[in-house]
């Protein structure tokens, strides 16, 4: 989720609302820890299409990628008829996801998502196409886990958190490191785990979006920590 993208849609309508306390649902998910390989699936994509399909725009060819988002989508079915759409984009992160800029003019449950995929490792030496197929489908469920907190805010309260972090990097820690827990609760761990462990070992990631990651997301220490609190 980009820190700014909603600066200008905040400083606008931030007025209408009065702050209120972010209250955050818990809830946990029976673990399974499979590891995905993408020549197990690769013919399984009109499979996909047709059975998590709904409401769902997946607006790009990588044939491994697309298939990596139904994957995940299966272990998140609290979203399977939340619109979404998937796109590339040149981003400063490797995937980020939110709301459609006009989500405070929609019902909560009328409101769409986007996910956007970087394009390119120009900007943080971290490309999609570099994570294997079981590591694209844990980096894509942490997304997930952004928008089904979103899917349980009303516009008020998202409005808030946006605000929220934006301005706060303990806010920031707290929301990316959750969404991990999340992501780890519908079965991800091992998928997480093994993007995390490839992206502390690329050398081509740039300095400052290592710290970043190190910073405010789990370690793969934490994550094989919540693995074995959360998976049995």
């Amino acid at each position: 989720m980009s820190r700014f993208v909603f600066l200008f849609c905040f400083f606008q309508l931030l007025n209408f609302f009065s702050f209120s306390q972010e209250i955050h649902s818990d809830f946990k998910i029976a673990c399974d820890t499979n590891v995905y390989l993408f020549e197990e699936y690769k013919d399984s994509l009109p499979f996909y299409e047709k059975h998590f399909g709904r409401n769902k725009r997946i607006n790009i060819r990588d044939l491994k990628l697309k298939l990596a988002f139904y994957v995940a989508l299966r272990h998140y079915p609290e979203l399977s008829d939340v619109h979404m759409n998937v796109d590339l984009k040149k981003i400063s992160a490797t995937m980020m996801a939110q709301p459609t800029l006009g989500f405070l003019f929609h019902k909560q449950e009328n409101r769409r998502y986007q996910i956007f995929v970087n394009k390119t490792q120009a900007n943080n030496g971290m490309y999609y196409k570099d994570l294997t197929f079981n590591s694209q489908v844990g980096w894509i469920g942490h997304e997930f886990a952004h928008i089904l907190d979103y899917t349980q805010k009303t516009n008020k309260q998202l409005l808030v958190f946006i605000s929220k972090y934006i301005s706060s990097k303990k806010e920031l820690k707290k929301t990316e490191c959750e969404a991990d827990r999340v992501a780890i609760r519908h079965g991800l761990g091992k998928q997480l785990l093994e993007g995390v462990n490839y992206f502390y070992n690329n050398n081509r990631v740039s300095k400052a979006y290592r710290e970043k990651k190190k910073s405010y997301y789990l370690s793969p220490e934490q994550i094989e920590i919540e693995m074995a609190e959360n998976c049995d």
